[in-house]
């Protein structure tokens, strides 16, 4: 079984990824055995950089040394590398992001970096090469706008700092990996390139952009991990390209015109998707995704004005995702394959969920990302179980494990795709002797979902996750009222509401009420809306 789980999840990397997985780990052990460090006394002299206002960010620097990420507010104990908070907690201080607070003086932010960099030697995640990228186009920015405020020591220690820092991404760019955590080496290597007018960092920058942004922004502009929350990370590094590349010579390096007119292209694109996959203005939670965490749509949209982008909305296709929109509701349906093959780290089995606002409001909601430490809680928030969807024998549709892994995953044929009508089917439960048939039929006033399952004796329930201001006003064997709609389930064998908790943030739990029907093969779903 453990060796069958990690047969699955291997033979879908790509032959570089197995090779760099095996190639930094045996440099990380020789390094060890030498005792070796990181040189981080290379100078090279940086260049402000021109630039149009960033977007604002979120505040997690609260001052007197106290940090709020991912809503865990603890004070600086002298260590960026502290393990107390989990992983995620620590690399976004190790981003840096508070250095561009509004509310931050310039003095006080050159203390962090020059805290941070006197103590690099003793930071077991400063050679990380996804920090340094976040955290070096951090440094770029506060420079380029603060540059006249800093003397010219300081700037000498930030140069120093930076420079050798980038000659280790640039060693050690992420290609075990691959996906957004590569992509953003490029965005990064972009910036440093332009800093520091170094050929050889525009050179690896280039072909990680050209060969990345056409595989990872798909046909209809999304991001090929299909998280919406991603998505937005990524538009807006990738805006941020856009911006410190306006004032620049564009003769100064080969390509240069092509890479600009590459991410120009890819930013109308992915804004077009964004327009077109956002409800009241906000992403759907799909995928590892939570609130709070990128650039909000709004902030984005702003932002691609300032940099004289125009875009129009967009249609969602290849991605997977559908968007139903009617005068007294919005639907997501989620028709998508789990994501790109070889890097499923942010995908949950949740084939065929969706989500549902009515009048405005939230009313089915998906149970979010609370973390992304290994453990009971991540395993459920990826499992099929958490999502509105229907679990076979209670086994997942994909198998998700450990923190960012999947071995055998759901494979999804779209049977039927109109503006009412969406059907699909998966073979998520193969191994099982069963297929899943799924169908949304929708029209003004009310959703007909309709679940066909075929195959061998097998104990089917779905699963709808209601909102946490929804309250149930009555139920019975085979009927749920609320405020705003009622569910009539044809089909149920079996009727019951549990309370669950939901996140949609990191590191906060809601409790809410999810609708559990147990079925045999067919199970019609009628959402009956209410008034006007």
């Amino acid at each position: 079984m453990v060796a069958g789980k990690y047969f699955n999840t291997l033979r879908y990397l790509k032959i570089e990824q197995l090779f760099y997985q095996l190639y930094y780990k045996s440099l990380c052990k020789f390094r060890d055995l030498l005792s070796c460090r990181y040189n981080y006394g290379l100078y090279k002299e940086g260049n402000a950089l021109s630039c149009v206002a960033f977007p604002d960010r979120y505040k997690s620097y609260t001052g007197n040394g106290g940090f709020s990420f991912l809503n865990i507010t603890s004070d600086f104990n002298g260590k960026w590398d502290t393990p107390l908070h989990g992983d995620l907690w620590r690399y976004n201080l190790n981003y840096m992001d508070f250095i561009l607070q509004a509310d931050i003086s310039v003095a006080e932010a050159y203390q962090w970096i020059e805290n941070f960099i006197n103590n690099i030697d003793n930071n077991t995640i400063a050679a990380h090469p996804y920090p340094i990228s976040l955290r070096g186009m951090n440094w770029i920015k506060f420079v380029s706008l603060h540059r006249g405020e800093l003397s010219a020591e300081q700037l000498e220690k930030i140069d120093t700092s930076l420079y050798s820092q980038y000659r280790v991404l640039y060693s050690r760019t992420e290609r075990h990996l691959l996906a957004n955590h590569y992509l953003e080496n490029g965005f990064s290597l972009l910036f440093a390139s332009l800093y520091f007018k170094d050929e050889q960092f525009w050179n690896r920058s280039k072909k990680i952009l050209k060969e990345q942004l056409n595989e990872q922004i798909l046909a209809d502009g999304a991001h090929f991990e299909l998280s919406p929350m991603y998505h937005c990370v990524i538009l807006e590094h990738l805006l941020d390209c856009l911006n410190v590349m306006q004032g620049v010579d564009d003769n100064q390096f080969d390509g240069y015109q092509e890479i600009r007119t590459l991410l120009h292209d890819k930013a109308v694109a992915m804004l077009s998707w964004l327009e077109a996959i956002v409800v009241e203005d906000t992403i759907p939670l799909l995928n590892d995704a939570a609130n709070n965490v990128a650039v909000t749509p709004a902030d984005l949209r702003e932002y691609a004005k300032r940099l004289n982008i125009n875009w129009e909305k967009g249609t969602l296709g290849v991605s997977g995702y559908r968007h139903i929109n009617r005068p007294k509701y919005e639907l997501i349906a989620d028709m998508a394959s789990l994501g790109v093959s070889y890097n499923l780290g942010h995908a949950h089995a949740d084939t065929s969920t969706f989500l549902l606002w009515i009048k405005g409001s939230p009313f089915i909601v998906d149970t979010g990302t609370s973390t992304y430490n290994a453990g009971v809680r991540r395993d459920y928030e990826r499992s099929t179980r958490a999502h509105n969807t229907v679990v076979i024998n209670g086994e997942n549709s994909s198998q998700v494990w450990g923190a960012f892994r999947c071995a055998k995953r759901a494979e999804v044929e779209i049977l039927q795709d109109c503006a009412d009508s969406y059907k699909l089917r998966h073979n998520g439960y193969a191994s099982q002797g069963v297929s899943c048939c799924r169908q949304f039929i929708c029209t003004d006033d009310r959703i007909t979902i309709t679940d066909s399952i075929n195959g061998k004796s097998h104990k089917a329930t779905a699963f709808f996750y209601l909102a946490p201001d929804i309250e149930i006003e009555k139920s019975d064997k085979n009927r749920v009222l609320t405020k705003y709609a009622t569910f009539e389930f044809n089909g149920c064998k079996e009727l019951k509401i549990e309370q669950v908790q939901i996140a949609r943030e990191y590191n906060q739990l809601i409790t809410t009420n999810c609708i559990c029907i147990h079925f045999e093969k067919d199970l019609k779903t009628v959402i009956a809306m209410e008034g006007d």
